[in-house]
């Protein structure tokens, strides 16, 4: 599969940005701790701001879908589903991306593509044609499952564990105890 494509990603919209602000007013905080009590009390202090740019990770950019030309895999907080697109029945807009699969179970997916806004026209302006297709995140994803190759309608679907982040999770809570802890 070396000349297979990556996998297309769709995230929440401003996750990143949100993440961005987060891990600013972190830094900042923790900068002024260091300055003003010393880096041992800003390592007493520093599990908990991190702690809550872990969740905004977890929540805005760790949930999201990526597919490719074998089906598509959605994550959402810290589990992963993979689907193939022989699976797929349905995929639609509620609130969020559902998609619905051959035996009758819905996936929701917390991140994910979203229906694009139909865009403000400056007076005098006319609507260009197609680009509001090319900007539709859902339009890409049945693109994507109409491309892809026949499967088996057989294929198992893979749960899993973003074990990764979990672990960084763990070291975090230990971190925030042992600061605890050491304070009383």
């Amino acid at each position: 599969m070396s000349g297979a494509r990556p996998p297309r990603v769709f995230r929440g919209t401003g996750s990143l940005v949100l993440l961005g602000l987060t891990v600013v007013v972190a830094v900042l905080l923790l900068v002024d701790a260091a300055v003003r009590s010393g880096i041992a009390n800003m390592l007493l202090l520093a599990p908990w701001p991190l702690l809550v740019v872990w969740c905004v990770y977890v929540v805005g950019v760790a949930s999201d879908v990526r597919a490719d030309e074998t089906g598509m895999q959605v994550q959402n907080l810290l589990r992963r589903t993979r689907i193939p697109w022989p699976r797929v029945k349905r995929m639609q807009m509620r609130w969020q991306l559902e998609v619905t699969l051959d035996d009758g179970t819905v996936v929701s997916c917390f991140g994910g593509p979203a229906r694009s806004r139909a865009r403000r026209l400056a007076p005098g302006r006319v609507k260009e044609e197609g680009v509001a297709e090319t900007d539709d995140g859902i339009a890409r994803l049945h693109k994507l499952r109409a491309d892809a190759a026949p499967g088996p309608s057989d294929a198992a679907l893979a749960r899993t564990w973003d074990r990764t982040t979990i672990l960084v999770g763990v070291v975090l809570v230990v971190w925030a105890v042992v600061a605890v802890v050491v304070t009383r």
